[in-house]
This record gives structure tokens, sequence and C-alpha cells, in this order.
């Protein structure tokens, strides 16, 4: 089960467009240093998954594929990520680095209506989530490290609601 999570999460990484030393973080191959090209490098990781699920969440919202009564948590979810996306881009600005910008290719046309689209937005947070988990130790820069934890905080909790709301186990 564990295999298949790490398997999930480092698609999820890929599909959102992660490459390089943060993918090797990911999959447990890389301990890169903790150096500013590398806290820039997590950081565009970081903000292509939530570009990502910025994606999932509007396409979801647009096509009205979440079960009726969980629109309020999916608007909320988005607004969320969309100022995850918001706060890492001005970090990178400051640095006087160009952020990466979102796919126009992302592929959610197979996506499922009900249970299973809100299946796939828990799999995008828990693949951010143990991207943050996983890439936070890496982090030197006092404000970003402090960014990924407030919005670790988010993913933790956009995941529990998914949860429970599939009926699934929490802890």
């Amino acid at each position: 089960m564990l295999e298949s999570r790490r398997a999930f999460m480092l698609a999820t990484a890929r599909a959102a467009g992660v490459a390089g030393p943060a993918l090797g973080v990911l999959a447990g191959t890389e301990a890169p240093a903790r150096t500013e090209a590398n806290d820039l490098a997590i950081l565009c990781a970081a903000l292509l998954i939530e570009h990502h699920a910025i994606a999932l969440y509007g396409h979801g919202l647009r096509r009205a594929l979440f079960p009726p009564g969980l629109r309020a948590y999916a608007t909320e979810f988005r607004g969320d990520h969309q100022g995850h996306r918001d706060t890492q881009v001005a970090i990178m600005e400051e640095r006087g680095a160009a952020a990466p910008a979102a796919r126009d290719d992302y592929d959610f046309g197979h996506a499922p209506a009900g249970d299973a689209f809100v299946r796939l937005a828990l799999e995008i947070e828990i693949a951010a989530q143990r991207a943050y988990t996983g890439l936070i130790s890496r982090i030197r820069t006092e404000d970003y490290l402090l960014s990924a934890a407030f919005i670790l905080v988010d993913e933790v909790r956009h995941m529990t609601v998914w949860q429970r709301v599939l009926g699934l186990k929490i802890y």
C-alpha cells in the first residue's frame, strides 16, 4: 500500500510538471544540499502541484463533478490552493526568480462525477501533503519554511475533510 501511494504521489508530481532534484527528494533517492537554488527548486515543485490542484478543483466545479453539498468545500479548497500559489509566486519574485506557469494541458476528461471525483481531489491533497512533508525538511530559507508549514496544515485539513466525506479512516 505504501509503495502504491508513493508511486501515485510521484506520478502526480510528474503530471504536475515537477522534475529534477525535487522528484529525487520525493522518491527518497536524493538529499540535496540546503541552498538558495535548491529552495527555489523545491518552491517550483510545490508551485506546480498547487497549479495541478487548482486545475483539478476548477474542472470539478465547472462540470459539477462534486456531489451536491460538497461544492462549498471544493470552492474553499480551490481558494486555499490559489492562495498557496500566490504566496509561493510572491516569494519567488522577491528572490528575482521566475515562477513556473500552470500548464495548459491538464487532462481531466476521464474524471468521473460524485464520490469518485472526491477521491481524485483526495489523491491530489495526499500528494501535496506528502510533497510538502518530504520537501519541507530540505528548506533553509525561513520565510519559505514558515509558508510551507502553514500550507502543510491546509493540505492535511483538506485531506481530513475528504477522508471523512468518503467514510475513510483518518488516522
